[in-house]
């Protein structure tokens, strides 16, 4: 997955990754997608929710959230809040993905697993040439 991503506004590569994944993976998944971003602080249904991506359906009986997704940085996964904020974001049922930056992949996932945090899937991104690529 690839994209190049100039949007006016954001600035950051951690906003440049939320906005790229949830434009993509709405298409892939079929779903309706919110996210967290310095510019969009207004999460998908719950104030305590502050996942950076979230993919729901409507239903009839009300939104069904169907996963959820936090993007890191070098600098963030790094920082002893990371995990609790992991912590606090899930869901039971819900499926949980990170996206990395490329090389940090193993640090992510030994992270996860210290403080039980169950990864539906762990991704790395990389940017060449203002590519953003999802491995």
């Amino acid at each position: 997955m690839s994209m190049i991503l100039r949007e006016q506004g954001i600035e950051t590569v951690h906003d440049q990754v939320v906005s790229m994944v949830a434009q993509r993976w709405a298409k892939a998944f079929q779903c309706k997608v919110t996210i967290h971003t310095s510019l969009e602080q207004d999460p998908w249904a719950d104030p305590a929710q502050q996942c950076d991506i979230i993919g729901w359906q409507v239903s009839p009986s009300g939104n069904k959230m169907e996963w959820m997704a936090e993007v890191e940085t070098a600098d963030s996964i790094r920082d002893t809040e990371t995990l609790s904020k992991w912590k606090q974001a899930l869901l039971p049922g819900i499926p949980f993905y990170l996206l990395v930056p490329r090389g940090f992949k193993e640090s992510a996932q030994k992270l996860a697993e210290a403080g039980s945090v169950p990864c539906s899937c762990i991704y790395e991104y990389q940017f060449v040439n203002d590519l953003c690529q999802v491995l």
